[in-house]
């Protein structure tokens, strides 16, 4: 009884205990542990341990076998009749050059260089989904609550409209243009909370949980800064790593040409009326044809290479490029959002409030309380448009050069 009541506690608890609201710094790092990332950490600690064993020795061979049986004559396929027939038994051993060995330890660090580029790229895509979705959350919930203030408003406006026809104060017009605003505030209601489900649900897909709590972080965005950091974009140095990825694949075609070599080693019973034998076998590649094998392939190698180097140089200006744009954007956002915030808005709230007095007294009709009531409306909404403009450019722009919250 007693197990059965502290289970019925924890199921009763545990929606309590892992439905928590997130800040701006939990989601980012509760997206550092999504699965995308975790993955990219394995594909990091694979590699890293392929690295040892790419320069080693390839395993030794066992070599069993029968020498010069006979298959004619009266001693067909007997073992003990033949001085030349031979139990064979021994140990292989290949002998990759050293060039080559080497090369494959090349290979196998650049592909850690690889894994560490992508494991950089996944983690940069994590934390920018996991803040583009709170950013969406947290202004959805504020247009959301506008909205909610709003349709409040519009519809008193409507039952005022409909208390002063029937006072005969007013006409059946305001009466209907009203109650269509009240409907049409109500349509853009449902459509606010569907987005605001939707964001929800990409934050849960980033995080795993769809609620937050806080303020929006404020980006300090430096320009000269960003430029001295963009070497350091994950997003380059996967360039980076296809490079050095090149590099090994042209010194592991260059190490083809020095001959791989191998070791026999090999002890033969024959029967006990003649002795047994021991042979030692060395067998030497000869790369006799560079010209048609190991020449094309090398040149192979070489244009890869420079496809690669070419590659890192195109996106280095395009995020050079990407990187004054964003920044010209983050600048006319935060001069128009100052404008908005100051400006705009105060006026559109000032007329809308001078409109619903004139109503009040009898001296504005519905129809100028709902024009004055939708400029202001719009004007808040544009407000809250340009604060998450600001805020996505501002974590597009720092993001990628660290790990935590500003």
């Amino acid at each position: 009884m007693r197990a059965f009541w502290l289970a019925c506690c924890v199921i009763g608890i545990s929606p309590v205990a892992h439905a928590q609201d997130m800040s701006f710094a939990d989601a980012l790092a509760r997206a550092a542990q999504s699965p995308s990332v975790e993955a990219g950490r394995a594909g990091r600690l694979a590699a890293d341990r392929a690295v040892g064993p790419a320069g080693q020795l390839p395993d030794p061979q066992l070599v069993l076998g029968l020498e010069n049986v006979p298959v004619e004559g009266p001693d067909a396929y007997r073992f003990d009749r033949d001085f030349m027939t031979m139990r064979t038994v021994g140990i292989m051993q290949d002998m990759p050059s050293g060039a080559e060995r080497r090369a494959r330890r090349q290979m196998a660090e650049a592909d850690v260089v690889r894994a560490d580029a992508m494991l950089g790229v996944a983690e940069l895509e994590a934390r920018l989904g996991a803040a583009q979705a709170w950013f969406g959350v947290h202004y959805a919930e504020r247009r959301l609550a506008a909205l909610q203030s709003i349709q409040t408003e519009a519809t008193a406006l409507a039952a005022a409209s409909r208390a002063r026809l029937a006072g005969g104060a007013g006409s059946a017009n305001d009466a209907i243009a009203a109650e269509i605003d009240a409907a049409r505030m109500r349509d853009r209601l449902a459509d606010a909370e569907a987005a605001l489900a939707a964001e929800r649900a990409e934050l849960r897909r980033w995080t795993g949980e769809g609620a937050i709590t806080g303020e929006a972080p404020a980006f300090h965005v430096k320009g000269d800064e960003l430029r001295a950091q963009l070497a350091a974009h994950p997003v380059l140095a996967a360039f980076f790593a296809e490079e050095t990825a090149s590099e090994a694949g042209l010194d592991m075609a260059r190490a083809e040409r020095a001959p791989d070599w191998s070791l026999s080693l090999m002890y033969q019973n024959r029967e006990r009326d003649f002795g047994d034998m021991a042979s030692v076998e060395v067998r030497i590649g000869l790369p006799l044809f560079q010209a048609w094998r190991q020449g094309p392939l090398i040149e192979s190698r070489r244009a890869e290479q420079a496809r690669a180097q070419g590659e890192r140089a195109a996106a280095l200006r395009a995020q050079r490029a990407a990187l004054e744009t964003a920044l010209a954007q983050y600048a006319a956002l935060d001069a128009n959002l100052a404008r908005a915030r100051d400006t705009r808005l105060p006026l559109a709230r000032q007329r809308a409030e001078a409109v619903r007095g004139s109503f009040a007294a009898g001296a504005a009709s519905t129809a100028d309380v709902i024009a004055a009531r939708r400029e202001a409306v719009e004007a808040e909404l544009e407000l809250i448009d340009l604060e998450e403009r600001r805020a996505l450019v501002g974590a597009a722009l720092t993001l990628p050069f660290t790990e935590n919250a500003p």
